[in-house]
């Protein structure tokens, strides 16, 4: 098979790249559907089986956070590689604290408040343990407010907060791999990011580093990527593609999980689950920069809108799935189904909202305050954009 044509503007050259707006958008619809089926009672072999088949990595939750921790990496490294001194890493950190930090209080008083209408299903309905315990959920309000001082799971209140700690810790650490990479290697920021894998009780957001050392490895690395993806066959790159897809979601098939509450979880605290699905997010990502038809895949206008507010639709769409179990009880495949897209569907529309509303608003008044350090300490300003 031939060679192919590709775009030959430098990755460089933008901040944004589409595919990976748009990737971001599919793992969060991933999360979305996952949570859904989360919430539906089911036999443990047919359960098994919708997790375990062919169709894995559409219901693969873990690896879309994977996939999210790489790709913070590499678009990080990017933005401290655009700052220089002490002036750029305090707008980098003020531009990281105004993404991550207000969103996240705001949709957990969004979701608190919306537990006040929660309902706990009665043993007889079709729903599992899982959903009934985050139905039982209500905060105290001081329990709430030291919740809203750094972002977290918040007593599973905002069950998937745990994700936005790890995020933030390594957002705050990024500069640091960021250093290491350029006057090293980035091959010396990665070992030194996996070293906690091979440590036993190490914390949590530790593990993860491996994550955002390969987003900053790709950064690096990314015309190189392009250049050499773009002269591989066409059938070559669909086999890296499917090697990827394997490696990220191989935990599921080999039946990694965790039984909890009537569903299988996977282990979050797993080294090998972490070793495997980062190479796996890290091909899925470069092929999004070197792989055309994949790279077309991601940047469908469906794609992109849901790349826009995959942040928001995150953040929410436990809530609207709590609130949606009041209406829709799937006791038959059709009121599963009719669940699944009630949800997403809901959880969209908030989300959008919630994005003009807060997530927009918030990075605009990071950027004023980094405009602010700039004029104050004579330097230039480092604008993020707002996602559209």
């Amino acid at each position: 098979m031939g060679r192919r044509a590709y775009r030959t503007t430098s990755l460089a050259a933008s901040r944004r790249i589409p595919a990976l707006e748009g990737l971001r958008g599919v793992a969060a619809t991933i999360v979305v559907v996952r949570h859904t089926t989360n919430a539906v009672t089911m036999p443990v072999d047919a359960r098994r089986a919708l997790l375990e088949g062919p169709w894995a990595p559409l219901l693969d939750a873990q690896g879309a956070v994977t996939l999210f921790f790489v790709l913070s990496g590499f678009v990080l490294a990017g933005s401290v590689a655009r700052g220089g001194g002490r002036l750029g890493l305090l707008q980098f950190w003020v531009k990281r604290i105004f993404r991550i930090q207000p969103p996240y209080m705001a949709a957990l008083l969004a979701t608190w408040a919306a537990s006040f209408a929660y309902a706990v299903p009665d043993a007889a309905a079709p729903f599992t343990n899982w959903l009934r315990w985050l139905a039982s959920i209500h905060l105290a309000p001081s329990a709430l407010f030291a919740s809203l001082l750094y972002p977290g799971s918040a007593g599973d209140q905002l069950v998937v907060g745990w994700t936005l700690g790890v995020e933030m810790s390594w957002s705050l650490l990024l500069p640091l791999l960021w250093i290491v990479a350029r006057t090293t290697h980035w091959g010396v920021a990665l070992a030194l990011a996996a070293v906690p894998l091979g440590l036993s009780g190490m914390p949590m957001w530790l593990l993860y580093g491996v994550d955002f050392a390969l987003g900053v490895a790709l950064w690096r690395e990314r015309e190189r990527i392009r250049a050499w993806l773009g002269a591989l066959p066409a059938a070559a790159s669909a086999g890296l593609f499917t090697l990827a897809l394997v490696l990220l979601s191989s935990p599921l098939w080999l039946g990694w999980h965790v039984p909890s509450r009537g569903v299988l979880e996977p282990n979050v605290l797993s080294t090998g689950a972490i070793a495997l699905r980062a190479p796996g997010a890290a091909l899925l990502i470069a092929l999004a920069l070197g792989f055309a038809p994949w790279r077309r895949v991601l940047e469908t206008r469906p794609a992109l809108f849901l790349g826009r507010i995959s942040y928001s639709l995150y953040l929410l769409h436990i809530g609207v799935l709590l609130l949606c179990t009041r209406l829709i009880a799937p006791a038959s495949a059709a009121s599963g189904l009719l669940l699944v897209g009630a949800v997403l569907a809901l959880s969209i529309a908030a989300s959008l909202a919630f994005h003009r509303l807060v997530e927009r608003p918030s990075v605009a008044l990071g950027n004023s305050l980094c405009e602010m350090l700039a004029a104050r300490l004579g330097g230039k300003a480092l604008r993020s954009t707002p996602p559209d």
